[in-house]
């Protein structure tokens, strides 16, 4: 019996390393924002000071989110998918550099809206509000799919190849790698760079399987 086709979007560690440091980046920043807050509000005459308030509520849902986030990713299938809702993250690391931005204005300098930090911050909310889209198109880009009619593998934004199953010789499939050859050559798919290589793995092994068949095409 032939397998259904199957797409799977590739989880690159690397990837993912990358997003886990530009988060663990925003949290530091806001470690010396709640700091600067509290000091603000037990200074004289600071109770009260709503730029404090801010900065302390917006640091400590920083923090509380990435402490989510890591639970979250604990916990994950290795498999896990880009989802399409927003980046809630993102959004308060925006908010996070606009408070800075304020934070660090004083009179007769540069007003906050023209500092560096504020132009990020904005751009970072509008990133985490978007983030259901650009992820599913950066994901999109990296994926394998398998039908009926061969493989299709999308490893980079420049890195993938087509094979129709008329053309494959071989199949071999390691703990580290699956390489299709063909007569012309041979593609190697390394494993070791993904979280979901187990997933990867099954699916060659089940269309081996049944290209070895008989009746398959």
């Amino acid at each position: 019996m032939t397998p259904p086709a199957i797409t799977i979007v590739l989880d690159d560690k690397r990837k993912r390393l990358g997003l886990w440091w530009q988060k663990l980046q925003h949290a530091v920043g806001g470690v010396p924002l709640l700091f600067a807050g509290v000091h603000r509000l037990q200074a004289p005459g600071g109770a009260g000071d709503l730029l404090a308030i801010a900065e302390i509520a917006v640091a400590a849902v920083l923090l509380l989110l990435l402490a989510r986030d890591v639970s979250s990713e604990v916990a994950a299938s290795p498999a896990a998918r880009a989802h399409g809702s927003p980046d809630w993250f993102d959004i308060v690391a925006g908010a996070l550099l606009i408070l800075e931005s304020v934070h660090s204005a004083h009179p007769g300098g540069k007003p906050f809206y023209e500092r560096p930090a504020f132009a990020l911050g904005v751009a970072t909310v509008m990133i985490g509000l978007l983030h259901g889209k650009l992820a599913q198109l950066s994901w999109k880009r990296r994926e394998i799919h398998i039908d009926e009619n061969g493989v299709r593998a999308r490893t980079s934004r420049i890195r993938g190849f087509s094979v129709a199953w008329t053309d494959v010789r071989d199949i071999r499939i390691t703990e580290n790698a699956v390489i299709v050859d063909t007569a012309s050559r041979s593609h190697t798919i390394s494993l070791r760079r993904y979280r979901n290589a187990a997933e990867i793995r099954a699916a060659f092994s089940a269309w081996d399987a049944a290209r070895a068949l008989p009746d398959a095409s």
